[in-house]
């Protein structure tokens, strides 16, 4: 053997164990109805720790990251562990009595016995959610590092769309064959009229195809530009075009129209119009890159190209969608229940805007603060934002969405000073935007599946967001 050639070749095998581990929980975590099962988390975490030790372990005798890649990180590393830091904070015993919610007083009276009380409402429940966000950080970092490849970045950007078109394709499946998902793991008769595929909710299995979508989409545009030729004439156009769709880019148009035929089918109003805010974004981006009058008139051509699937697909497959639609006022039930869900939300944040009730205690808070009761468990607040300001307060709150701004900001940056593999950014740029927009009015955020799609986006769009290198 040369010099150094085992060491080498045992490092590479360790990286490359370490990205298959991790695209198999891509594959693996959306099956356990998208997460939603009390074990799912615990699976999918222990799963990213094992990719997490392979790749430390394969670079372990590697450079220490680039200062340039530092840039990146440190920011919003230190705001995460800020927040993660004060939910821990809200779970300990001993803080000053000023800070332990009344209700702790009330369930002593009530018990007749000294209770030590904390912050948060209930601890277990903020442990478990500070586990969570803690994995999805460590997913994100483990992406990055992988992603600073442009090679891997590929791979998990194809591996994330071509996944999610198989959990699209599936849910076709189950819907044509009168079978639901949750009968898998449960013998409860369960009965979901819209489709939601692996998933147990259709809202989220909305937000997880929308994510597919968008990146199959970035991805159809930039692969487009080097095959589509866009300045000899409208035939020339069309027929490259077509070569491109039929032939080097069939793969990722098919994924398209599995994963936006998946948001359309489940009649899922919030995650239609978030999806379409993700297509106008990546649209926009198309055209404000594109250089002079001619470039901006064939990005928008081209944007139209890749829009008349969706049209097609709303026109034979969006009936129930459009019914929905149609029911957007207050009188629906549902939005009634949501609304009342905002207002019990708003009083959590008046009453603790600084210290919080607890990481993930809404379905403890809202007996507390609800005006109006409903015969359902209340376990969400249908607003990410409200739902997470009420959980840690808001200082921490505005931390976390701070360090979100910031990788988002790199990739809106790398659109500018990038000229090549700007695929990555611009479909870190559509997955926030989506999540952004669904967030207002739902919780597909806390399902595993689907944070750990969007985590690995936007880490590959921020590890490939520096200026132009050599790889």
């Amino acid at each position: 053997m040369s010099d150094g050639r085992p060491e080498f070749d045992v490092a590479r095998l360790l990286r490359g164990a370490a990205i298959t581990v991790y695209i198999a929980t891509l594959l693996w975590a959306p099956f356990p109805l998208g997460g939603a099962i009390r074990w799912a988390p615990g699976v999918q975490h222990i799963l990213i720790a094992v990719s997490w030790v392979l790749w430390v372990l394969g670079t372990i005798h590697g450079a220490v990251l680039e200062r340039r890649y530092r840039r990146v990180l440190i920011v919003p590393f230190v705001l995460f562990g800020l927040t993660l830091g004060w939910a821990v904070v809200q779970t300990l015993p001993g803080v000053p009595s000023a800070w332990v919610h009344p209700v702790w007083g009330l369930a002593a009276d009530a018990l007749g016995k000294s209770l030590q009380g904390a912050i948060s409402l209930n601890p277990w429940r903020t442990e478990s959610e500070v586990v969570n966000l803690a994995g999805y950080i460590m997913a994100g970092w483990l992406a990055f590092h992988m992603a600073r490849r442009v090679e891997t970045a590929k791979l998990l950007l194809n591996a994330v769309i071509a996944i999610t078109a198989l959990y699209a394709l599936y849910a076709f499946v189950l819907l044509f064959i009168d079978v639901q998902q949750v009968n898998v793991f449960y013998t409860v008769p369960y009965s979901n009229r819209l489709m939601s595929g692996s998933f147990m909710l259709h809202n989220s299995f909305a937000t997880y195809c929308g994510l597919g979508a968008l990146a199959a989409v970035a991805k159809l545009c930039s692969d487009g530009t080097h095959s589509i030729l866009a300045g000899r004439g409208l035939r020339r156009l069309a027929e490259t075009t077509l070569q491109y769709c039929f032939g080097r880019g069939a793969f990722v148009l098919i994924a398209l129209i599995l994963c936006f035929a998946g948001v359309v089918a489940s009649a899922s109003r919030a995650g239609f119009v978030a999806t379409m805010a993700g297509m106008i974004t990546l649209a926009l981006i198309a055209i404000v890159l594109s250089r002079g009058r001619a470039g901006r008139m064939w990005a928008g051509l081209g944007a139209l190209a890749t829009v008349m699937p969706i049209i097609i697909i709303l026109i034979f497959n969006g009936d129930t969608l459009a019914n929905r639609l149609d029911h957007l006022l207050p009188s629906d039930t549902v939005d009634v229940v949501r609304f009342a869900l905002w207002d019990s939300a708003r009083r959590m944040i008046a009453d603790a805007p600084l210290l919080g009730l607890g990481l993930g205690t809404f379905e403890d808070a809202y007996p507390l603060y609800a005006v109006q009761v409903f015969p359902h468990v209340m376990d969400k607040a249908h607003c990410d934002y409200l739902e997470f300001a009420a959980g840690v307060g808001l200082p921490a709150a505005v931390a976390w969405w701070g360090a979100l701004l910031w990788l988002s900001g790199w990739n809106a940056r790398a659109l500018f000073v990038r000229h090549r593999h700007r695929v990555f950014s611009s479909a870190a740029i559509g997955a926030t935007v989506l999540v952004a927009v669904h967030s207002c009015v739902d919780f597909s955020l806390q399902l595993p599946s689907v944070s750990l799609s969007f985590a690995t986006l936007l880490a590959i769009g921020a590890a490939q967001s520096l200026s132009e290198v050599k790889r």
